[in-house]
């Protein structure tokens, strides 16, 4: 891993423990996991973009669906992967942005 990645892995996992709770954590990991390009640090370590902001939104979009469907805060939770597709959409990570390969060449990591 480079610089940049190490460095955007800090400020999300920095962001999620100020955060401090399981839906924090839960898109630190993906975040984590995904950030092994440049491309994609340069992404999370975009200033107009924060982990807090995103789950105060997705937070937003879950009471705004329980006022809608009347039933105060008690709401079933989408699914694991719309929530990682989410994120990846509010950070503008395209799938080219965590391919390591470059032109014809494969990154052997990528199949595994």
């Amino acid at each position: 891993m480079s610089k940049k990645t190490d460095d955007a892995i800090a400020k999300i996992t920095a962001e999620a423990m100020e955060i401090n709770n399981n839906f924090a954590i839960f898109i630190e990991e993906h975040l984590t996991s995904i950030c092994t390009t440049d491309k994609v640090a340069d992404k999370l370590l975009s200033r107009d973009k924060t982990l807090e902001d995103f789950c105060k939104k997705c937070e937003s979009k879950a009471r705004e669906r329980a006022r809608k469907q009347g039933s105060g805060f008690q709401i079933n939770g989408l699914p694991d992967q719309e929530y990682k597709d989410m994120v990846e959409a509010y950070y503008s990570i395209t799938p080219d942005d965590k391919s390591r390969t470059t032109g014809n060449v494969i990154d052997i990591t990528d199949l595994l």
